[in-house]
């Protein structure tokens, strides 16, 4: 049942779990009339004395959320141990007229530029002429860019022309070929860009896309939802959800390595072969053992310029054959994928295609970290515990 964060005050307790958790994002879900409005936040002490005001943020979404939710209010918790049940309550409060410290601005038919602080993240590029959208450049530890360089029109010589920074696309649906740009492809066409939230720990996009074969006949509907938080620039959480609809009828997916639910194509000194690594959650390293292989998370760290730089792209347990198979290559390409189930094993009995009925949808939610260092050093494993298994909230009686 969703909670009503209302406009009395409330309080609530967040439970660690098993877990020491250390600057990490807590999410109440709540009636979405309830979390239009600004709301305060604060720790209890052991006094039963609030403390100061802590930054949070509401937001009413069409984010499909885990338990039917449609809204939220998140606010940042610096450090529990483990086992630690920390006290907050929530009250009413007046809207601010403070700048965002994540912001978005929309460029109409053109795309939508993501800053956290002054600083700018990353563009979704949604411009004419493109085969689906992306988002391009991705700037990580200490402002360097962890992606491959897109260019309009390509480099002469450049290979996968297809790979743009980050995006969605799959090689076989309904027989047309979503992922290439070889004659005939397929196309993502952007509908919509719109802000749905911008604050003091994150902004939102929606991008809302149309799936299209080679003659602009109408595949299916896609609903991508970008949040972007407010961290140092030593490391960015990006949360990454498509949502895709069988609006036309039903939709096939086929068996293909040639797909990505998500997907990076990371710069060339991170590469496995320039010296990069590719590292799972159970150690396995090297194309070699990640490739077609089943993992919650992936990490690839690699040099740019005079530091390490890494992403880690992470499968929420809620995600259709979660721990998913992962599309990752030493030449920089990170993907994961679902569907090529065939292609990874060599065995025809196993298959990776997926029938979607009429007028479903499947829901795929990914995190993004992007950070400094190497596996270890960017504590990969924690990260994705707080965002898998967060803290539990509970409103006592």
């Amino acid at each position: 049942m969703c909670r009503d964060c209302g406009c009395s005050k409330q309080t609530v307790e967040v439970n660690a779990g098993p877990h020491e958790r250390n600057t990490v994002f807590v999410s109440l879900s709540c009636d979405p009339t309830g979390c239009e409005d600004a709301h305060t936040v604060q720790r209890v002490d052991g006094n039963g004395d609030a403390g100061e005001i802590i930054p949070s943020q509401c937001l009413s979404s069409a984010l499909p959320t885990v338990d039917g939710c449609a809204g939220e209010l998140v606010w940042q918790i610096d450090h529990l141990d483990a086992g630690e049940t920390a006290t907050f309550v929530i009250g009413p409060a007046e809207e601010t007229s403070e700048a965002a410290a994540v912001s978005i601005n929309i460029k109409p038919g053109e795309q939508a530029d993501i800053c956290v602080g002054d600083e700018p993240f990353t563009s979704y590029v949604v411009r004419e002429g493109i085969a689906r959208p992306f988002c391009y450049p991705v700037i990580g530890p200490g402002g360097l860019d962890v992606t491959r360089e897109v260019s309009f029109p390509p480099k002469e010589g450049i290979d996968h022309v297809h790979h743009k920074g980050i995006w969605v696309a799959q090689g076989n649906v309904n027989g047309t070929d979503n992922w290439s740009e070889m004659e005939g492809h397929g196309r993502t066409v952007n509908r919509e860009l719109t802000v749905e939230s911008q604050g003091p720990l994150f902004a939102q996009l929606h991008a809302a896309n149309d799936w299209v074969d080679n003659k602009g006949a109408k595949i299916l509907e896609e609903d991508t939802f970008i949040r972007v938080y407010n961290t140092p620039d030593s490391a960015r959480l990006l949360d990454f959800t498509t949502v895709w609809t069988a609006t036309e009828g039903g939709v096939f997916f086929g068996d293909t390595k040639e797909a990505g639910t998500v997907s990076i194509r990371l710069k060339e000194s991170m590469e496995e072969r320039a010296g990069g690594t590719i590292r799972n959650a159970f150690g396995a390293i090297g194309e070699a053992e990640n490739w077609g292989k089943p993992a919650p998370w992936v990490d690839y760290y690699g040099p740019v310029e005079d530091r390490v730089c890494g992403v880690t792209i992470m499968d929420h347990p809620t995600n259709l054959r979660h721990p998913t198979t992962w599309h990752v290559r030493s030449y920089g390409l990170f993907t994961v994928n679902q569907w090529g189930l065939h292609d990874f094993t060599g065995d025809s009995a196993k298959r990776g295609d997926y029938a979607l009925p009429a007028g479903h949808s499947l829901c795929f939610r990914f995190r993004l970290y992007i950070h400094a260092g190497d596996t270890v050093a960017a504590d990969v494993a924690a990260k994705y515990l707080d965002w898998a298994f967060p803290p539990q909230i509970t409103m006592p009686e």
